[in-house]
């Protein structure tokens, strides 16, 4: 006889435990704020502004905020790295320094709201488990890609008129601050989040085609470099395989293989897109602009800020503080520069904190380097943060939120164990 008052011994799968909603809510929220510090041009009332350098308040400094309270109150603040600590120490007095000289800017303050992002992160790092930060991580990529590829099916009209007669990037506005390019490029970069998994193919080759689609040719190497980060990713995995059981090395052979295919994919992708831009009147045009770098106006102006910026490094060593690179370039040159930073964030810091803030820049990458090293490239994390800092050469402003919110993540997990 079924005894009907006892209670049967059968688990419930997938029963939603008090830990499991939790660590969604969690993933769900850190999601949100790194969404939000890739989409920078997003503001407060989620409306668009035409570029991040002015004192709009956006979308990413609420999130950030309300972490930042909210570790407070929980009182589990980070101890922040010695280099990070080495780098916003200089760049902060360099900039202070400077601005008993120079004209006080807006990206004074943007410094230290890069300062809070990192110790944030650090900080969110010591409560939340490294899987549902990388989590966290994919799902913002994934989420800025779709928001993203949505915006850009409302704007085909322009992106036909534009290949009509191509020049420079198409009349589409931009979720992040800076324009298409960057726009392009923070797509490429963030594909790293979801290398080791089959998400990769389909988030790089799609940012490789936007990029094309953008006639950005920083996108197009960037993803180029995360294919490459890719392959890095599964040589240390066999690297690390090779002592363990058979069954484990074969598995890491079967995603070196398929990273190379993906490799493969996402080039073949990024050629396809370019000779598809060609049929709609654009001839050559996507080509032509690496064909003819140091010849048409976007990499004349690059040069001509890297030439000015050298020229002010000389005649001001010691840095004119951060903002005002641009300002003293233009009053040296005797030019108008339609530019708010020098697209180089290593003779950017030269310029803005001088040879001091150059130096702790250098540090700062070197120790990144030699962590994504030691890790055998096997955390999307750091490689997230050197990719940043090795295309720091050609893009960027180096107070990007989102660059030291990730660094934040990566320093606060690194050596801390968890609870299961």
């Amino acid at each position: 006889m079924m005894n009907l008052d006892g209670t049967a011994d059968v688990t419930i799968p997938r029963l939603a435990s008090p830990t499991r909603v939790r660590d969604w809510v969690v993933t769900a929220a850190l999601a949100s704020a790194l969404l939000a510090a890739l989409a920078s041009a997003v503001t407060v009332t989620l409306t668009l502004v035409a570029d991040d350098a002015g004192a709009t308040p956006k979308a990413y400094h609420v999130f950030i905020i309300v972490a930042g309270v909210a570790t407070l109150l929980r009182g589990r603040i980070a101890r922040p790295r010695v280099e990070l600590l080495l780098y916003f120490g200089v760049m902060i007095a360099a900039t202070l320094l400077a601005y008993l000289v120079y004209e006080p800017r807006v990206a004074g303050l943007k410094l230290l709201i890069a300062f809070y992002s990192a110790l944030v992160g650090a900080s969110v790092a010591r409560t939340v488990r490294p899987d549902l930060i990388l989590r966290a991580c994919r799902l913002a990529a994934i989420g800025f890609l779709a928001i993203v590829t949505a915006k850009n099916a409302q704007h085909v009209p322009e992106f036909i008129a534009y290949y009509a007669r191509p020049f420079g990037h198409p009349d589409v506005p931009s979720l992040a601050g800076g324009g298409l390019n960057l726009e392009a490029t923070w797509l490429a970069l963030s594909s790293v989040f979801a290398i080791g998994t089959t998400l990769f193919v389909p988030i790089v080759v799609i940012a490789a085609v936007t990029s094309a689609l953008y006639a950005s040719r920083a996108g197009l190497v960037v993803a180029a470099m995360a294919v490459c980060a890719a392959l890095a990713y599964a040589w240390g995995g066999r690297r690390l395989e090779a002592g363990e059981n058979e069954a484990l090395a074969a598995s890491g052979r079967l995603r070196s293989f398929l990273t190379a295919l993906f490799a493969l994919l996402a080039l073949g992708a990024a050629g396809a897109a370019v000779r598809t831009v060609q049929d709609y009147g654009a001839t050559q045009y996507v080509a032509e602009r690496f064909s003819t770098i140091g010849e048409e106006p976007g990499s004349l102006g690059r040069l001509t800020l890297w030439r000015g910026g050298l020229r002010v490094f000389a005649e001001h060593p010691l840095g004119v503080g951060s903002g005002n690179s641009v300002p003293v370039l233009k009053r040296v040159l005797g030019v108008d520069v339609p530019e708010d930073n020098l697209h180089n964030v290593y003779l950017q810091h030269a310029v803005e904190a001088g040879l001091p803030g150059l130096a702790a820049l250098l540090i700062f990458s070197v120790m990144v380097l030699r962590r994504v090293v030691a890790a055998r490239f096997r955390d999307q994390l750091l490689l997230f943060v050197a990719g940043y800092l090795v295309v720091g050469a050609i893009q960027f402003t180096g107070v990007d939120v989102m660059f030291w919110l990730v660094y934040g993540l990566q320093s606060g997990q690194a050596g801390v164990v968890h609870d299961a």
